[in-house]
Parts: structure tokens; C-alpha cells; sequence
């Protein structure tokens, strides 16, 4: 079923909560609503949008949005014991988490509690805890408006990268419909990520579940709820440096050694380092302009602190951070929020 609605109010459809308008809301229950959807729909003004979870709308958008409402989700078992799951991209992210981590299957727990759909999970390549969506995904379906035709697209045909992958490379051709995944028989637990070994290390047994329960107590601690407090997540993404930049880092802050930086060393010359670190230490974290904030608790989080905030109020605060990144540590950090 397809349901066409104009100039629809976005206020609950962002999870940075601005009352901004499109001008056409298209929302469709079955992948075969798409062979008529694709036929009136402008293919150079449209954005498919999952919970609005990682985007800022810049103002009111003059196209269409389409939103997914598939919603099954199929469950099965091979011979090898290895375990799949289809989901409609409709579906919450979170609801495929738990219900993973019930069936005591390893491999998404270290992402319980993000925010966002099944399909726009896939576009954006979302991570946590040493743990990104790639690493479960097994095969994409999804709907090519360059040959109006369905297409299942495998793991590696998906160009999966850090937050990034061909659906946000080839913007606008690609509409996500299901997502398969794969949870191998022998997967075990992911704990090497910042302090979580730490958290369970009093813990009789493991179990997914009890990872979940965890992470979800330390996003807690850590982050606001976007249902409480309008946000879009991780603003930026976390960058990546060569070793002189490192080293340079370490003399402008005085350390004796670069181990007083928080890093991870990808390979022998490139360097991952804390995007929050960065901004902590220019001076953001609680920083308020106005309706927005740098969040008191996680300065890589920017946040609607009054519910009234305008899109330009909270792009003025992303310009203030970059730029001041850039001239304490000449690095310049990039949006992982999509702009729209």
C-alpha cells in the first residue's frame, strides 16, 4: 500500500527534532509499491529516509521523501548451523539486535541500542564497539531505479567501508528493501573496543544478552536518548592521521610520548583517533550556543537542547567545531551526519 501525503511536517520523522516540512511524503508496505512509485517519482529530487536518525536536514526539503514500512522478518537455520535473517528495511535496528542476541547469536550485540532502520543501517554502514554492519551482512535486496528492476547485491558488491558504502556512492539509484544476515555458528564475542572487556570482567558467563544489556548501559551513561533529546548521534567522523600528524598532536599538547593520546594504528603509517577527543580538547564539551549544545557528556554529539533549535543554529556550531579543530591540530573532521 502506498500512502502520498503533501507538505508533510518532518518534526517526527528527524531524530534531531526541527520542524521543517517536504514537500511529498511517500511511504509503501511492499516492495512491489515501488515499480509505481518509481514511475512518478522526480529521480533528481527524492531522499529515502529510514528513522532520520543520521541526517540534518539543512531547511525544508522541495522533493520527496520515501520511507520504507516493510516489516517482516524471516528466521532460519542451516545445516551448517550457521543462522539468517531477512528483515524489511523498515524494521528497527535495534528490534533485529535483541532479537539476535534471545536466540544467544554473537555478532550484533555490540550494536544494541543505535537508532535507525534496517535500510538506512546498510546505506550508512553504522558501527559501534569494534563492530560495523558489514560484518553481518549477507546480501542486500534492493530496488534499482537505473534498470526498474529488483537487484540482490552480496556482501562484497555492497563496497562497505568506514560509515560509508555504493549506496551513498551512487546516491538516488539504489532503494533498500531487505537485508539479509548472516550469523555464523562459531562467531564469538567482540570485546576489544574501548573498556567494555572491563565491564564484564565479574561476569559468571558471558552471553550476547549480557553484552547488549551493557552497551546499552554505557550509551546510556554517555549519551542522550534522541526521544528525550533531539540529536543526531556521532556528528563526525572519527579521523584518520598519519603518524607525523600524530607526533605533531603530542607536541602541541606537551605529552612525553604519543601513548597519551588516545589512537588506533590501523596499519603502519595510518592512525584513528577519537573525533571527541579532538573537540574535548578545544574546549566544546557542554559548550551552548543558543538552542543547541555540545553534549556534557560525549563532545561528539551535538544536540537540540531546547527542542526550538533551526537547522542553520545547529550547522553554525558543526562550522565552530571544525574550525577550531583545525586550528589547534590542523585536522579537519567531516560530518559523519548527512547533510540534506
Amino acid at each position: 500500500m502506498i500512502t502520498t501525503l503533501e507538505n508533510y511536517n518532518l518534526l517526527h520523522s528527524n531524530t534531531f527534532r526541527l520542524n521543517i516540512n517536504c514537500a511529498r511524503w511517500i511511504s509503501y508496505t511492499s516492495e512491489s509499491d515501488l515499480y509505481d512509485i518509481s514511475e512518478k517519482l522526480d529521480r533528481h529530487n527524492f531522499f529515502s529516509i529510514g528513522e532520520g536518525s543520521n541526517i540534518l536536514f539543512t531547511g525544508d526539503y522541495s522533493g520527496t521523501i520515501l520511507h520504507s514500512e516493510i516489516l517482516d522478518m524471516e528466521m532460519s537455520i542451516d545445516a551448517n548451523g550457521d543462522m539468517f535473517i531477512i528483515a524489511g528495511a523498515g524494521l528497527k535496528m535495534d528490534d533485529i539486535v535483541y532479537h539476535t542476541c534471545l536466540a544467544g547469536r554473537w555478532g550484533m550485540e555490540n550494536l544494541s541500542h543505535i537508532p535507525g532502520e534496517v535500510g538506512a543501517s546498510v546505506v550508512q554502514n553504522v558501527g559501534a564497539y569494534g563492530t560495523e554492519i558489514k560484518d553481518l551482512v549477507d546480501e542486500v535486496r534492493c530496488f534499482d531505479l537505473q534498470d526498474n528492476k529488483f537487484v540482490t547485491l552480496k556482501n562484497k558488491d555492497c563496497r562497505f567501508s568506514y560509515r560509508n558504502s555504493l549506496f551513498k556512492e551512487q546516491k538516488g539509484r539504489y532503494i533498500v528493501t531487505k537485508v539479509k544476515y548472516k550469523f555464523a555458528k562459531e562467531r564469538e564475542a567482540n570485546l576489544e573496543y574501548g573498556n567494555l572487556k572491563d565491564h564484564l570482567r565479574d561476569a559468571d558467563s558471558l552471553t550476547p544478552m549480557l553484552v547488549r544489556d551493557t552497551i546499552i548501559a554505557i550509551r546510556d551513561e554517555k549519551l542522550p536518548r534522541v526521544e528525550e533529546i533531539g540529536s543526531a548521534g556521532s556528528f563526525f567522523k572519527n579521523p584518520i592521521i598519519s603518524k607525523k600528524e600524530l607526533e605533531n598532536i603530542q607536541k602541541i599538547m606537551g605529552f612525553e610520548n604519543v601513548r597519551q593520546i588516545p589512537h588506533y594504528e590501523i596499519n603502519h603509517n595510518e592512525i584513528k583517533i577519537p573525533a571527541a577527543w579532538l573537540i574535548d580538547k578545544c574546549g566544546f564539551k557542554g559548550k551552548r550556543f543558543g538552542n543547541v549544545s555540545v553534549w556534557e557528556k560525549q563532545p561528539l554529539v551535538i544536540v537540540n537542547l531546547t527542542g526550538k533549535a533551526t537547522p542553520e543554529e545547529i550547522i553554525d556550531v558543526e562550522n565552530k567545531i571544525i574550525k577550531e579543530v583545525v586550528d589547534k591540530f590542523g585536522i579537519t573532521l567531516s560530518p559523519e551526519v548527512e547533510h540534506i
